[in-house]
């Protein structure tokens, strides 16, 4: 099935990344510092992408020049050295690290009486390492036993065909299929989910309620605000 990612590769790049993750706030634009943060991806052109980081900073790849990207998802990991600050329309210009493709998807729907769904979507535990929104998108890292064997399947999934977006709280399941794949060692990945079919005229806001299966059997719950930002990825008409 095409919606089996091979998340493998990924997921062991995502787990080394997590340790390097570094902030800073000063103007000293050196050479020899770096960043690594979450970026949408924009289209130019054919080859041509520029990013939006989550706080709404635009970002122009100026080196190296003529770096032929071919991004496979509208997320990704960027590591990046910064250039200058603004410069037309945008707030930095920089010079790309690395860049690390992140899986997106879309919070699809599924009947709770969909019994061959239900199945292939999955229900096995997944441990949550953090959980929060940005850039208009769920950002997830998960935790998860692998045996490099069978790919896995991770989802977001609503209970309501208009995905629960016109309810007060949006209950969502965040579900993961092991695929029969052996647990010989743990894996760390992320997904990002895009949240643009939340953004509602005449609200500013949206909560979350993500149910996750944990390793324990139990029912984890995480409560997400979503707050709408100009600069977030907007609904397809």
């Amino acid at each position: 099935m095409k919606r089996y990612i091979k998340l493998f590769s990924l997921l062991v790049l995502s787990s080394i990344l997590t340790l390097g993750f570094i902030s800073c706030n000063d103007d000293d634009y050196s050479m020899d510092k770096y960043w690594r943060s979450f970026a949408t991806v924009n289209k130019i052109d054919d080859n041509t992408y520029d990013f939006t980081l989550d706080n709404g900073d635009r970002l122009w790849v100026a080196a190296p020049i003529g770096l032929n990207l071919k991004p496979k998802y509208k997320r990704a990991i960027i590591d990046y050295t910064i250039l200058s600050d603004k410069q037309g329309e945008y707030d930095h210009y920089i010079k790309l690290n690395g860049f690390y493709d992140v899986l997106t998807k879309d919070v699809i729907y599924i009947a709770p009486d969909n019994q061959v769904k239900q199945d292939s979507i999955g229900n096995s535990p997944i441990e949550i390492v953090s959980i929060d929104e940005g850039g208009g998108y769920l950002n997830i890292n998960f935790k998860y036993n692998a045996g490099g064997v069978n790919a896995h399947l991770v989802n977001l999934v609503s209970a309501s065909p208009d995905l629960s977006k016109n309810d007060d709280v949006v209950a969502l399941e965040f579900r993961h299929n092991q695929n029969n794949d052996p647990e010989r060692y743990p894996v760390v990945g992320y997904v990002c989910f895009d949240l643009s079919p939340y953004k509602i005229e005449g609200r500013n806001s949206v909560k979350f309620e993500i149910s996750v299966k944990g390793f324990d059997g139990a029912l984890h719950k995480y409560n997400i605000e979503y707050k709408y930002r100009e600069s977030d990825s907007q609904p397809e008409s």
